[in-house]
């Protein structure tokens, strides 16, 4: 397995503040999913959705790396 990091789906950031409402999941999972269908990437979200939620927050953030942009602040 490489530990390159692959480049996401689509050229859309979504900013995640960690210490903000943004930061919950629930917020970044329908902030990845509106980026996906904005950019014609609609039929990828019950994909992203499945494999964001199969595991626990920094899963939740490794996924939605590969489909968008994440910018942690």
């Amino acid at each position: 397995m490489s530990n390159e990091r692959k480049e996401p789906i689509t050229d859309e950031t979504v900013i995640v503040e960690m210490r903000g409402p943004s930061g919950n999941a629930y917020c970044v999972l329908g902030a990845v999913a509106k980026a996906l269908r904005s950019t014609g990437h609609g039929d990828l979200v019950e994909e992203y959705l499945r494999k964001a939620t199969s595991g626990d927050y920094e899963n939740l953030l490794k996924v939605s790396g590969e489909y968008v942009n994440i910018e942690r602040v």
